[in-house]
């Protein structure tokens, strides 16, 4: 069985270093989610939910990420995050998930 590698290992692979602040992160979330790596989106993201500049895009992007990966109840509290940082676009997906799943809650 063949493991993953990690976002760290990939990019200093791919392109030879890492991202040094959130921007960089959320770059790299953005590279990962067009090549639909959406765990490795996730692993990305998390330095730029730090950043007041980049926690809204990177909220934005961790919901969709976990809504491709299968993980439902993470999905729907990523979106209602995403949805209080001034994505009001968040909504549409956040209802029709609770649409398709009418056992889903927040907690």
């Amino acid at each position: 069985m063949d493991q993953r590698k990690s976002v760290r290992d990939a990019l200093t692979e791919m392109v030879g270093f890492c991202p040094k602040d959130a921007i960089g992160w959320l770059y790299a979330a953005r590279g990962f989610y067009k090549l639909k790596d959406y765990h490795s989106v996730i692993e990305c993201v998390t330095p730029a939910l730090r950043n007041e500049r980049t926690k809204r895009e990177g909220q934005h992007l961790l919901a969709f990420s976990f809504l491709q990966t299968g993980q439902t109840e993470a999905a729907a509290g990523a979106f209602f995050k995403s949805i209080s940082y001034g994505n009001d676009t968040d909504w549409q997906p956040l209802v029709e998930l609770f649409l398709d799943q009418p056992k889903l809650t927040l907690k």
